[in-house]
């Protein structure tokens, strides 16, 4: 015996029956060949009694990692858009480091930068002078001489000359920062070099999840390529 076809739903959204979805389809028998990303988002069981369907299962997994997929795709872009932005006031940054005449503008410019595209609660500036060398007249920055023992403790940061990230302890803290007792609990450390040691840039946090290892630093390091060159010049 004939069974009758289930009666269909009057409307299926607001304003739109489903006759009607029903002659549209009708007509244009390719739609869904020119809308294929639709077929991700129907679902139409399969109908096996009680158990579930093997193509079931296996469309709703490749549906399931599509919209991972799409998630991961579309964070992607949302990082890549912000990398664009980070590149564009670096490059500004830097046309401006180059045009500065004073290491006080060079230090302020780059202080100003770091604070609000690198979320750094303070900027330092450390810089390392020879023997007999005359003091620096600039403020905020402090200086070490190079034949302080307390140096041995960056010796491998300033070696590698890349940006290094993580916590410092008290003995670094006591060599940066002198008697000053800033509360740190990450930081990133870019070291200035060419021909030799220059300083370092210290960028600190109370947060001790800001600057942490394995952050990203391509950024950093190439702002204190330039920094190492443009400060080196004016000392």
């Amino acid at each position: 015996m004939q069974t009758e076809p289930q009666a269909e739903p009057q409307q299926i959204s607001a304003g739109i029956k489903a006759s009607a979805v029903r002659q549209f389809l009708t007509v244009n028998p390719e739609f869904f060949n020119q809308h294929e990303d639709l077929l991700q988002r129907l679902r139409i069981p399969h109908h096996t009694g009680t158990a579930v369907s093997l193509v079931e299962k296996q469309v709703s997994v490749l549906r399931n990692k599509c919209a991972t997929l799409e998630h991961s795709l579309r964070d992607l872009i949302e990082v890549a858009r912000d990398n664009e932005q980070l590149h564009q006031r670096l490059h500004r940054l830097i046309q401006d480091i180059i045009s500065s005449r004073t290491l006080d503008d060079v230090f302020a410019l780059t202080r100003d930068n770091l604070q609000s595209n690198f979320n750094a609660e303070d900027v330092h500036f450390v810089l390392i002078t020879g023997e007999g060398t005359a003091a620096i007249e600039l403020p905020d920055h402090r200086e070490i001489p190079k034949c302080d023992p307390g140096l041995e403790l960056f010796a491998e940061i300033i070696k590698k000359r890349e940006t290094h990230c993580g916590e410092l302890s008290e003995q670094q803290q006591s060599v940066l920062f002198g008697d000053a007792d800033p509360e740190v609990g990450s930081a990133a450390i870019i070291p200035l070099y060419h021909d030799g040691q220059i300083g370092m840039v210290v960028l600190t946090s109370r947060d001790d999840t800001r600057f942490t290892p394995g952050k990203g630093v391509m950024f950093l390091n190439q702002l204190g390529e330039v920094l190492s060159r443009r400060v080196h010049s004016l000392l």
